[in-house]
């Protein structure tokens, strides 16, 4: 039988790249350094009880899950908790982007029906702040594309809509800031995938 430090050790492996998570991105989620991340992984040192209880809570499962050995990964019952979690995760997303459209939809039929003023660009600008609602909550996914989609329909749609605001000034040229800034996001989509361990 293993010991549990070993134990420990594989089941914070298993659980990382079940999340698909690097150990710098997990350092970052759980504000430790991604080598004290390597040390617990390789078994050199194990994390405080605290630290484990903040493990176990970041995955939203029970503490003993961590002590518990498996053998390939972590049980059927984790991967279903997680699923419904994740499920949750994303629906509270959905209904948080849902809400945003009906207030957006609601402002313009105010703006049009009492001031008969058309504010039209508002809906240009759910999309960014639809696409920032994702961003804040994107827990849920843990995958690059939809972070590098999301990401670049956000500085489209935010230029979009700064451009229709100044409209009768032609600045056209605003959407030259998005060239570099998804020059940028097409580096940190190619690279950040590679710092796996």
């Amino acid at each position: 039988m293993k010991d549990i430090k070993e134990i420990i050790s594989e089941n914070l492996i298993s659980l990382r790249k079940q999340h698909e998570l690097t150990q710098n991105e997990l350092a970052e989620k759980l504000n430790y350094s991604d080598n004290m991340v390597s040390r617990w992984e390789r078994g050199e040192i194990t994390p405080s009880v605290e630290t484990l209880q903040k493990i176990s809570e970041f995955y939203d499962i029970p503490l003993t899950t961590l002590f518990r050995e498996h053998k390939e990964t972590l049980s059927i019952e984790d991967e279903v908790n997680n699923s419904i979690l994740n499920l949750k995760k994303f629906s509270i997303i959905l209904l948080l982007v849902a809400t945003l459209w009906v207030i957006i939809a609601s402002a313009f039929f105010i703006a049009l029906s009492v001031y008969h003023k058309n504010i039209w660009q508002i809906f240009i600008l759910g999309v960014p702040l639809s696409c920032a609602i994702m961003l804040l909550f994107n827990g849920t996914w843990n995958k690059y594309i939809y972070r590098f989609v999301v990401t670049s329909v956000l500085i489209w749609s935010a230029l979009a809509f700064l451009y229709l605001q100044f409209l009768k000034y032609n600045l056209f040229f605003i959407f030259l800031i998005g060239i570099p800034a998804e020059f940028a996001l097409v580096i940190w989509a190619f690279i950040k995938p590679k710092t796996k361990r």
